[in-house]
């Protein structure tokens, strides 16, 4: 009984140890996409539905602030969010601010990656309000980051709400992760297991029907 009880207690610790946040990166004065553009060269590495259920890898990406929460059309707002690693085993994310590398930028079989993180606002909607977005290359160093079980990233950055909802009502508003991979030229020869989504916290906001004075 006493090995196992070293035994338990050596996992937890396992467990806990691990679970810490190993980069913060802030996007503020990074300018916004004009569009969620998707990746059409890429590999959507978030698993469909019935993938999902049996996925060892898994993301929850919560909202841990954002201000102001009353959302005037054309707002500026900042927004934090947690990226963290869900699942059973190790998860490559992109860390980069910087734009999508080019063709030119990038060695020749090197894994290049796009994370799209929306600010999702539940009703009426679904009404995608903005975006932080980031960028990796696994030929440029410190443009990608490993997550192990229980390790997250911070990313904080401002964003212009693009779409509002003109009835004044309470939402909820969170965020998810539309994480891309591919091989330039080679998008069908990407391999390794999808990521599955969990849902994680969100924010109350009151959607105002007119920009303050």
């Amino acid at each position: 009984m006493r090995v196992k009880a070293v035994l338990i207690v050596s996992f937890f610790l396992g467990v806990f140890s691990s679970a810490q946040e190993i980069r913060r990166i802030d996007l503020t004065g990074v300018p916004q996409g004009n569009s969620m553009q998707v990746i059409t060269s890429g590999k959507y590495m978030i698993c469909a539905t019935d993938e999902a259920k049996s996925a060892l890898k898994a993301v929850r990406v919560s909202v841990e602030s954002l201000t102001p929460t009353n959302i005037h059309p054309r707002q500026q707002i900042s927004v934090m969010l947690k990226v963290e690693n869900h699942g059973q085993l190790p998860l490559v994310l992109p860390v980069s601010p910087q734009t999508q590398p080019t063709n030119s930028q990038t060695k020749a079989g090197s894994l290049r990656y796009v994370a799209i993180l929306p600010l999702v606002a539940g009703r009426p909607g679904p009404i995608v309000m903005g975006w932080l977005e980031l960028y990796g290359s696994t030929s440029r160093p410190n443009t990608t980051a490993v997550l192990r079980p229980g390790e997250w990233i911070t990313v904080g950055g401002e964003i212009r709400v693009i779409h509002w909802s003109a009835d004044e009502q309470l939402s909820d508003v969170h965020s998810a992760l539309q994480l891309y991979a591919w091989l330039p030229g080679k998008s069908d020869r990407v391999t390794g297991q999808c990521v599955k989504q969990v849902s994680g916290a969100s924010i109350p906001v009151q959607f105002e029907s007119a920009s303050p004075d």
